[in-house]
């Protein structure tokens, strides 16, 4: 797909809106457009969208934890501090999800969805807070 095929000006403000039930479904708290956490005792899960450089049309869809010094953290800490442990959610295998148009945006949020309830639900569910503290920051 040509850069100027695509419907839409902004991933972030269409993934905002494509990714919103897949968020409200999880319990995640929608942060930025492309920035989610849920907490958890003592820490955070999260995932985030990261849209290829150079206007590709594809984006990835990372998932970890954050530990803040303080916990429950502000918005504004949870933006400034970063994602640890980083997984990457692969679309259909290939990795990178399509992102060319906003119909393929909303494909990939619904492909996003069932595959972060296979994979990284069941990751997140098995870790602890003394867990999340010893993996490798």
């Amino acid at each position: 797909m040509k850069k100027d095929e695509r419907d839409y000006k902004s991933f972030s403000s269409v993934a905002k809106s494509r990714f919103r039930p897949m968020a409200s479904e999880l319990g995640y708290e929608q942060i930025t457009g492309i920035f989610y956490v849920k907490p958890r005792s003592g820490w955070y899960e999260t995932f985030s969208l990261q849209h290829s450089s150079y206007g590709n049309p594809f984006f990835y869809l990372n998932y970890g934890v954050i530990l803040p010094d303080d916990f429950p953290a502000t918005r504004d800490a949870l933006m400034a501090a970063g994602m640890h442990v980083l997984r990457r959610l692969k679309f259909e295998e290939r990795g990178a999800f399509p992102c060319g148009t906003k119909a393929e945006i909303e494909r990939s949020a619904e492909y996003a969805l069932r595959a972060y309830k296979d994979l990284a639900c069941p990751w997140f569910d098995k870790l602890t807070l003394e867990e999340v503290r010893e993996l490798e920051w």
